[in-house]
């Protein structure tokens, strides 16, 4: 059920709010990555796809430990919900660096166009997957003061 008692509507546009303002810092690690592998490709024809690609794999590391701890506040067992995490991204992965090859190399449409296509198209869909697979209500929820309130004691013992 997308809404109940314990996950009203409410909750949901507020962790939407959330993931959109980790998402922001998300692709902005993103876009640097990017514009160093664009910089620095010379082994390949496609420089700006494999430049998509390579970026996309390493800040989805970044992007679940953000989502996870900030914008879910998940409780779920970190490997179970990195695996699940990584099918999602996976599967984005994927089909974001096909449309982004044909946008570029084939539609010749620009990087930046590309960009906004790709990261808008695909972000609440994203949002969804996550939430209901990955990081699920039934794992729990701990809020961040009490993460932190829990590293704290753990640094004291």
């Amino acid at each position: 059920m997308m809404f109940s008692d314990d996950y009203p509507w409410t909750k949901m546009i507020r962790e939407y709010a959330m993931y959109c303002t980790v998402g922001c810092f998300n692709v902005a690690v993103f876009a640097a990555l990017y514009l160093f592998f664009y910089n620095f490709n010379t082994w390949t024809p496609y420089p700006e796809t494999v430049s998509w690609a390579a970026s996309f794999l390493i800040s989805s590391v970044q992007a679940y430990a953000l989502h996870r701890w900030l914008t879910f506040e998940s409780d779920s067992e970190v490997r179970s919900s990195f695996t699940k995490l990584m099918v999602v991204y996976g599967t984005l992965w994927a089909v974001s660096t096909v449309t982004f090859h044909i946008m570029i190399e084939i539609m010749g449409m620009t990087q930046l166009v590309s960009w906004v296509v790709n990261t808008s198209a695909f972000g609440f869909l994203t949002f969804l997957a996550l939430r209901y697979y990955a990081f699920p209500l039934a794992d729990g929820r701990i809020t961040r003061k009490e993460r932190l309130d829990a590293f704290r004691e753990r640094r004291r013992a």
